[in-house]
Order: C-alpha cells, then sequence, then structure tokens
C-alpha cells in the first residue's frame, strides 16, 4: 500500500515484539529483587521541637566591666535557666542551643548571648549541656537596652 512489502513489516513486528519482552523481561527483574533492609539509626537523635526560655537579665550589669557584676548575673542567668528546665521536667540531655541576645545594638545582643551561654557550660547545668552545641546570636529590638536572653534549647529524645 505504502510501497512497503509484507518482508520489512513482518521484520518491523518482530522487532516490536522482541523490545516489549525485554521491557517486560527488566520489569520482571526489578520486582523480583529482594527488598533493601531499612537502615538501622545509631545513636540519640534530635527532637525537632525546641523548648523556647526567655531570661530577664540586666544587660548594663552582664556586659559592664566589673566582673563580679558580671559573675552576679551570670550566676541569676544560670539558676533561671535551670529553674525553668526543672519546671518543664526536662532533665533530657541538650543536643543545641541558640541563644538571642535582645538588644537595640546586634554587636551588645551577641555578647550578652555569649556571656549567657558561659554561665551554662560553667554552671550547675554544666553535665546537661556537656555535649550541646551552643550557639549565640543577636536580636534587634529597637529601644532595648537589654533586658532578656532567649533560648531555643533542643533536645536529645
Amino acid at each position: 500500500m505504502f510501497g512497503l512489502s509484507r518482508n520489512v513489516t513482518l521484520a518491523l513486528v518482530g522487532w516490536l515484539w522482541a523490545d516489549i519482552l525485554l521491557g517486560l523481561f527488566v520489569i520482571f527483574l526489578a520486582a523480583a529483587s529482594p527488598p533493601v533492609p531499612a537502615v538501622a539509626k545509631s545513636g540519640p537523635s534530635v527532637d525537632p521541637k525546641p523548648l523556647t526560655l526567655t531570661i530577664a537579665v540586666d544587660g548594663a550589669s552582664l556586659l559592664s566591666s566589673d566582673a563580679a557584676a558580671v559573675k552576679t548575673q551570670q550566676s541569676l542567668f544560670a539558676s533561671s535557666v535551670a529553674a525553668q528546665l526543672k519546671s518543664h521536667a526536662e532533665t533530657r540531655d541538650v543536643a543545641m542551643v541558640f541563644a538571642y541576645g535582645k538588644d537595640q545594638d546586634p554587636v551588645l545582643g551577641q555578647k550578652m548571648a555569649q556571656l549567657a551561654l558561659d554561665a551554662i557550660a560553667q554552671g550547675a547545668l554544666q553535665q546537661q549541656f556537656a555535649k550541646a552545641v551552643l550557639k549565640p546570636l543577636h536580636d534587634i529590638v529597637p529601644g532595648d537596652p537589654g533586658t532578656s536572653v532567649e533560648l531555643e534549647i533542643y533536645l536529645y529524645r
């Protein structure tokens, strides 16, 4: 009809049949392969929901050059964190802590956060925070002279 002979049409049908069989063979091989075992998790996992604590601080005393005033503010901060963790009944080890020093100046906010994290790492909570990654950050709040530090605490499950 289109100038093709009967032999050419049968040859094309043969190749089409071979391709269909090859495709079915690959599908059956994939379906018959054994399932891949799930990889077992090793070690503790981190709870994705953080525990958020806002701790009031006296930014002027915390950032002062008077070492005694700084130590006093750090011990007050550490005891306040310990009390709030106890009120939330959290005794699990800490994986990560993001500390946000709230101040109108980002440099001072970050310094407040660092001093607060130093208080946690050296205080009574040292064992619970021993394996934690501690990151000081700033939270710019216009007009705030440094009144609080907010902690995002991620705990191990």
